[in-house]
């Protein structure tokens, strides 16, 4: 039978219902485990702390609740450069924000012990257990970008950015000049840090190849 539990917002398998402390953080990979404090939420009010050696029987406690903060700060690398944090957790865009890398362009590879490498170039919302041995580097992305699909037709465009005024006007050809028109432009196929949205007047985005717009236009009168 397979036990399941949440650290942190994510699920943890086990083969035994009842661990201690020390196993909680050893299957979810924060180590050293002397490292982190755990906590497991009784109730509205608030946490209570468990011990390395405390045993917890998740048929009873469920898969709720549990929660591991670091004692102190955690200095992990990217790119040779040293960076604080305070969570267990991170995913991959989380990661290069702090390191003021651009998620957009680059993507992120992890360098475990022995050298083996492990990349997020697909997996961008993975949750990365945080520990003061991490270390990464950032990749650039290489892709060619020869159109977007504006209104389900293909529109040639190889630039890095996009204004909301070019999408009108790979839409429509013109903006119009009547001040009771209005455009609405919503994307989706983005790029990682905003896969969808939609856009504002005078608004500047980064594009992805084959990125997908839909634009309207209004006429208030």
């Amino acid at each position: 039978m397979t036990f399941v539990f949440k650290l942190n917002q994510k699920k943890f398998e086990s083969n035994e219902s009842k661990l201690t402390g020390r196993d909680l953080l050893s299957i979810a990979q924060l180590l050293p485990v002397e490292d982190y404090e755990l906590l497991y939420k009784v109730n509205e009010k608030g946490f209570e702390p468990i011990q390395l050696d405390e045993e917890v029987d998740l048929e009873q406690v469920g898969i709720e609740g549990f929660r591991a903060k670091p004692y102190r700060k955690l200095s992990i690398k990217v790119d040779d450069k040293q960076y604080e944090v305070d969570e267990c957790f991170m995913t991959p865009i989380e990661i290069m924000n702090v390191a003021g890398i651009n998620p957009d362009r680059y993507y992120l590879k992890e360098i475990r012990k022995g050298g083996v490498e492990v990349t997020y170039k697909d997996d961008l919302e993975h949750k990365i257990a945080i520990t003061k041995n991490s270390c990464f580097i950032s990749c650039e992305i290489e892709e060619k970008i020869e159109c977007v699909i504006v209104n389900s037709k293909p529109k040639d465009w190889t630039k890095d950015k996009i204004s909301f005024e070019d999408v009108v006007i790979l839409a429509y050809g013109r903006i119009s000049a009547n001040p009771n028109v209005i455009y609405t432009v919503n994307y989706i196929n983005g790029v990682p840090s905003k896969p969808e949205g939609s856009m504002l007047k005078g608004e500047v985005i980064s594009v992805k190849n084959k990125m997908i717009f839909n634009v309207t236009e209004t006429n208030k009168s």
